[in-house]
């Protein structure tokens, strides 16, 4: 038996396999056993880049160490033999000392939540080992694979500029952009210290392969990982039922798959003969073990001593392949044999391999290599049983044009989609000898489409081949195929080969269209105001300093809820979830699970000793399923286990028997069925039918916005730890809403609200979703740790959080609207249905935002709105940052652009018209006052050069055929504060210690919006003491009490005029101690206070406003969009936002929400399709298949300012609040789109207007921008 060597962090690793459980991943191994919690585990499917490491090996052939990322989570720990893993907290901490990569990301506030922090820098950190002077798109390539769900990339981005090699030289905008950290010398940034990272080990660079094969095993399961062929041979003999891996990237998302566990795997990954690779006059041989990367490496490198067109259209077809397969991370160890064995006709490689007649030699158990085509190859099913030796890729005379296109669901990672190669041959005579085209992704099949021989000449010449033609010659490949195939995947089909067309018939430069889409670099300015001059350096309001956190976020320091050490016999609970949408529980058998190894608990709606029954205004929904399953992952119990392996493995073998009913999944269904519930909401001013009678003219129309999952980078979790004493509780959860956890678990409990203190110190994320989801793990958790009277986690998977968690309210939107020659709204009517789900939640509070918020920031002398809730049988819908108001700008924008179509009139020109003027009364119920936002709103339009780009646009439309532009503007006015009078509180606490440091405490949840890092700017401030003195450990039902939900953008308001009431409440207490010795330090007045026992402990309380909401926030925003009509993508070509912040108490903070919440609006509006199957089960289980924004989707220009000179509010210090309004600005790419498919439609003479629901997908982009008659 062998033994796994490899270092962490420049320490030696000796594993034995009888140490390790089966599917070990490197994740695994860092966390549990050796305590590197910097890695994070956000996906668990190698899809988001939070679990990136550094590995490292050394290069015999080359002599030269290799460094590059991996996604841990998916990386087998055996694939570690003889390599150097760095993980962050190699690269740098505050004790050790930071790396340059993590002071400049504090620097730049490129941290919010710090949840993807330590992936993001493990991926620059090895960018610059490999690459000290790196492009702009050399640091966006590097993290296209880590997702960051708040920053919106920008600040990351710009924490890479004193790195980067920009060919501006003094010019370079590093040396003109303010910097966000107030410090306006950029030298000092560190500079790059090799001696600062971790050595290389040097007992790896004499490191030899042994002269056997290694040997691992795993209870059933094998991995043997030879390191010759002769290795491999032997082993092979020796286990004839072995399976052969390499960069084990698809096995190793499905490692923990029980069906796997006996097994014998043989690992290709070590054997130097199968990572060759060679060009010769014939063509191109690739060893079956080569990864990506280094297939990239090689043929970017040969494409500088090839001459002949044909063989670099080749090689450049291949590198545009490789450039969208997935990512670097995946892309470092994936390889060409692994793509072709894993069987799949979809793979992105596949149809180029095919279309160009590629050829695999293959050897069997005996020695015997044979060769055949690739496409044999995919037909043969004798061919997983044998080895892929190497794939041959010849080079023919005739392939004088070749092409790649591949149109994922979402750059930057995506696997998933549509993919073409074309191989064409054409005589100087524009005789096609040769067409070939091969598409994958359309379905399991490929689809291969030849230009048929019997053809005459006269009808092969390429001018013949046109679109009608090229329509007939797919719908016959696709029928030859027997595929079924849906008609915007033909349209996408027909769209590739126009662009082949169009690209071989260009004569200019100019005329040709790009084959890929590659994004340009984002290009930035950040402007706001310095804090004045006379204002002490001390006093940290109003000053863009980094959270306090930062350090501990960038180096992995920080705990979040998984980082937390396990408790002593602490146990693991796993949720036993329905596979019904809507179906009776005819009975549950809890017997193989209970069977299972270590398992010792089974929990379902007989073991709640209080209420089974939870809800934060309406207890409607069930913790467990008791009688009757409402939708898909409804949680039907729990198994409890002493891992985590265990209890997902006793979760998986309970039985469940139902008896299906008809499920209701949408909007249309309900109301077919009547399916509502009871609860409505109506708003009327005027008399609607009367403004429609005084109208010039009507119009009818509707609009649809989908759900859209929030997508926080920490999934929800908790840890009970019982105290054994009157029923104590104590709840470690990752959450927003203290007060409420607490009262729902001791609601299930059966317990007072005084047995359970929730403990917070910080989320990795919420936007709405951790409000009241996490009682669906927390107070299960709560239940089986008093039960079993010890420590319980339980920590959702992504699958497990994406499938029971709710989203974002689809609506779906009926309106009449009445107008005058001039644009002014005369009249509007709108029906307004809400998918709220299974149950209410908070439904009712989001319908009543979005119908109050439904005229924008227009004023409409006749309205009448009435909405309805659908009640669904999909996971009940709740609060996302928005709460329903993003809704309704969509659906009015829409309106506005209806109406300017109709009268031939600029959006622009309509909205202007009917804003709403000072005074006015929205049904929000606070007065308008209309000077901020038209202030916004001029300012947007000079910052964004509106006229020059609308003159352009229109010179860009009219000169493009198949590529065309929209530009639109919008404004916002949000809300701020809540209806209810008892909402509009908070509480602090302030302690004092002997020393003269403060201890804060709060209501309000850290989640990244950097409400901790405000609160200390405030009491620093109110104090009169260095922000240093001051700390916030946590969030505690123990410390504050009734805690209200962090939510509404509001919470620093709230939590700000606690503190600030406290601070006056101690200053007062210390005032008389002051006035004796006015010299007296900070520490000495705190030490006679408390020598003369006045107490140095207060409790503040903020009650801001007088009843009502608080104010308005504003905005403007631009935005410029360019699409593709042949394959429906966009790009932002872009955005210029003005925002309202009154004055800000940290611009860091404020821009970073802006930007974070503007892209999270884009993935609203543009990418986030959430697809349910026609069973009510979810079709998005993580990044893979839910398209979130990624570095590439950032606006090439994105321009933030925040508006000078606001009106003072009755605020704390003239702040307001920002989290939730700039999402809304992202419905200006929404608006820019619809324009450009218009001015596309426009040139086909189709003059009708186009709805365009949300989210628009490429896909519909295509349809409505295609003029094929599909039949």
């Amino acid at each position: 038996m062998g033994k796994l060597t490899f270092f962490v962090n420049g320490k030696k690793i000796e594993v034995n396999g009888n140490d390790l459980e089966y599917g070990t991943t490197l994740l695994f191994y860092l966390r549990n056993r050796l305590h590197l919690t910097g890695s994070k585990n956000a996906c668990g499917q190698g899809e988001c880049g939070a679990c990136s490491v550094i590995l490292s090996n050394f290069d015999h052939h080359l002599q030269k160490i290799r460094h590059m990322t991996v996604n841990a989570c998916i990386t087998p720990l055996y694939y570690l033999h003889g390599c150097a893993v760095t993980t962050v907290e190699g690269i740098g901490t505050p004790r050790d000392g930071l790396h340059p990569v993590q002071e400049s990301l504090v620097k730049s506030h490129g941290i919010q939540c710090g949840f993807c922090t330590p992936g993001m820098v493990v991926s620059l950190s090895c960018l610059l080992r490999n690459n000290p002077t790196p492009t702009k798109y050399d640091v966006e390539r590097a993290i296209e694979g880590n997702l960051c769900r708040c920053t919106g990339y920008r600040p990351i981005l710009d924490s890479m500029k004193p790195f980067v090699d920009c060919p501006l030289g003094e010019n370079c905008c590093k040396l003109e952009t303010k910097k966000l950290e107030g410090d306006e010398n950029i030298s000092e940034y560190k500079t790059i210290d090799s001696t600062q990272t971790v050595i290389f080990p040097p007992e790896l660079k004499k490191w030899k392969p042994p002269n056997n094969k290694l040997l691992l095993s795993f209870g059933l399961t094998t991995w043997i990982v030879p390191f010759s062929m002769e290795h491999l041979k032997t082993a092979w003999t020796e286990n004839p039922t072995a399976r052969f891996v390499a960069g084990v990237t698809a096995l190793g998302k499905l490692i923990k798959g029980s069906e796997e566990r006996s097994s014998c795997f043989i690992s290709c990954h070590q054997v130097g003969d199968l990572q060759k690779m060679s060009i010769s006059d014939t063509g191109i041989d690739v060893r079956a073990a080569v990864t990506f990367s280094a297939m990239e490496e090689f043929f970017t490198k040969a494409k500088e001593t090839i001459k002949e067109t044909n063989r670099l259209q080749i090689l450049q077809s291949f590198l545009d392949c490789i450039r969208w397969l997935a990512t670097d991370q995946i892309r470092n160890v994936a390889t060409i044999g692994g793509h072709l064995a894993c069987q799949g006709n979809n793979l992105d490689m596949i149809p180029l391999l095919v279309a160009l007649d590629a050829t695999v030699n293959l050897m069997d158990i005996t020695g015997t290599i044979h060769k055949m085509t690739v496409e044999k190859y995919l037909s043969d099913e004798q061919r997983v049983k044998e080895l892929i030796l190497d794939i041959h890729i010849p080079f023919q005379s005739e392939f004088q044009s070749v092409m790649f296109y591949k149109q994922p669901k979402r750059r930057g990672y995506n696997g998933i989609g549509v993919s073409c190669a074309v191989v064409l041959g054409i005589t100087q005579e524009g005789i096609v000898r040769h067409f070939t085209a091969c598409f994958g992704g359309f379905t399991q099949h490929l689809v291969k489409v030849v230009l048929s021989d019997d053809l005459f000449d006269a009808e092969r010449t390429w001018k013949s081949l046109s679109f009608a033609n090229l329509e007939c010659l797919l719908r016959k490949g696709f029928t030859e195929e027997e595929v079924d195939v849906k008609e915007e995947l033909l349209l996408l089909s027909l769209g590739f080969m126009n662009k082949v067309q169009t690209s071989i018939d260009a004569q200019t430069k100019e005329e040709r269209l790009p084959i890929q889409t590659q994004p340009e670099p984002c290009r930035s300015n950040i402007v706001f105001d310095s804090a004045p001059t006379e204002q002490p350096q001390s006093d940290p309001v109003w000053r863009p300093i980094p959270q306090t956190t930062a350090e501990d976020l960038v180096s992995g320091q920080a705990m979040f809820i998984d980082d937390m050490p396990a408790f002593q016999n602490e146990l693991y609970l796993c949720l036993v979830l329905s596979k019904m949408a809507r179906a009776e529980l005819v009975s549950v058998d809890w017997s193989g699970a209970r069977d299972s190894p270590g398992v010792v608990d089974c929990i379902d709606h007989t073991s709640v000793p209080g209420s089974n029954m939870w809800g934060m205004i309406v207890s409607d929904e069930e913790l467990f399923a008791s009688k009757e399953v409402v939708y898909w992952g409804q949680p039907v119990g729990a198994v409890i286990a002493k891992t985590r392996e265990q209890a997902e493995l006793g979760a998986q073998k309970v039985r469940i028997k139902y008896q299906e009913m008809r499920p209701i999944l949408s909007i249309e269904d309900a109301i077919n069925s009547d399916s509502f519930f009871d609860a409505t909401i109506s708003r009327c001013r005027g008399d609607v039918s009367k403004g429609f009678t005084d109208s010039d003219q009507l119009l009818e129309g509707s609009i649809c916005t989908g759900a859209q999952e929030q997508f926080y980078m920490e999934t929800i979790g908790a840890i009970g730890v019982p105290k054994r004493e009157q029923h104590e509780l104590e709840m470690f959860v990752t959450h927003q809403s203290p007060a409420f956890i607490q009262k729902s678990i001791a609601a299930t409990l059966g317990i007072p609200i005084n047995r359970v203190i929730v403990r917070h110190k910080r989320t990795g994320g919420g936007f709405g979703g951790k409000e009241t989801q996490p009682v669906k793990i927390c107070a299960p958790v709560a239940l089986a740790a008093q039960r079993n009277c010890c420590p319980v986690r339980g920590i959702l998977t992504r699958k497990e959080d994406l499938t029971i968690t709710g989203k974002r309210h689809p609506y779906l939107f009926k309106y009449k609207v009445g107008f005058c020659k001039g644009g002014k709204i005369e009249s509007l009517h709108v029906k307004v249905y809400s998918d709220a789900g299974c149950a209410q939640d908070l439904s009712l509070e989001v319908l009543e935002c979005t119908v109050d918020h439904l005229e924008g920031c227009y004023s409409i002398p006749n309205v009448q709105i009435e909405g309805r809730l659908c009640r669904t049988n999909t996971i009940s819908n709740t609060s996302c940052r928005g709460f329903g108001v993003p809704q309704a700008y969509v659906a009015m924008e829409t309106i506005i652009d209806h109406i300017a179509h109709a009268l031939n009139m600029p959006a622009k020109q309509v909205q202007e018209v009917n804003f709403a003027k000072t005074g006015f009364v929205p049904f929000t119920k606070l007065p308008v006052e209309d000077t901020t936002m038209l202030k916004a709103w001029h300012q947007c339009q000079e910052q964004a050069q509106y006229a020059k780009k609308e003159a352009e646009v229109a010179a860009f439309n009219a000169k493009c055929k198949h590529r065309k532009r929209g530009l639109a503007m919008m404004a916002v006015r949000f809300k701020i504060g809540f209806d209810l009078p008892f909402l509009n509180q908070g509480n602090a606490l302030i302690h004092v210690y002997l020393d003269g440091s403060v201890s804060l405490s709060h209501g309000g949840c850290e989640m990244g919006q950097g409400l901790n890092m405000k609160l200390l700017q405030i009491a620093s401030r109110a104090l009169g003491i260095p922000l240093s003195k001051i700390y916030t450990a946590e969030n505690s039902t123990q410390t504050v009490a009734n805690a209200n939900s962090t939510m509404g953008s509001c919470t620093t308001d709230m939590m700000g005029a606690a503190v600030l009431n406290a601070c006056k409440e101690l200053l007062d207490r210390l005032q008389p101690f002051k006035e004796k010795k006015p010299d007296a330090t900070w520490e000495a007045i705190v030490m006679d206070a408390y020598v003369n026992r006045i107490s140095l402990s207060v409790v503040g309380h903020g009650s801001p406003g007088d009843g009502g909401i608080l104010y308005y926030t504003f905005g403007a925003a631009c935005s410029m969009v360019e699409i593709d009509t042949l394959s429906g993508e966009h790009q932002v070509l872009s955005t210029d936002i003005v925002m309202d912040v009154g004055k800000s108490l940290n611009p860091g903070i404020d821009v970073g929400q802006i930007e974070g919440a503007f892209l999270q609006g884009y993935g609203m509006v543009t990418l986030e399709e959430w697809k349910l199957n026609s069973s009510g089960e979810i079709e998005c289980t993580g990044p893979n298949n839910y398209n979130l924004p990624y570095v590439g989707s950032l606006p090439n220009d994105f321009n933030v300012t925040l508006l000078s000179d606001c009106p003072k509010e009755q605020t704390v210090y003239s702040s307001k609040g920002i989290g939730e309004p700039p999402l809304l600005l992202a419905i200006t790419v929404h608006k820019a789109i619809r324009s450009a498919v218009l001015a596309s439609r426009k040139d086909k003479g189709l003059t009708e207007y186009v709805q365009l629901d949300c989210p628009v997908t490429s896909t519909k982009v295509l349809k409505v921008c295609s003029d094929s008659v599909l039949t």
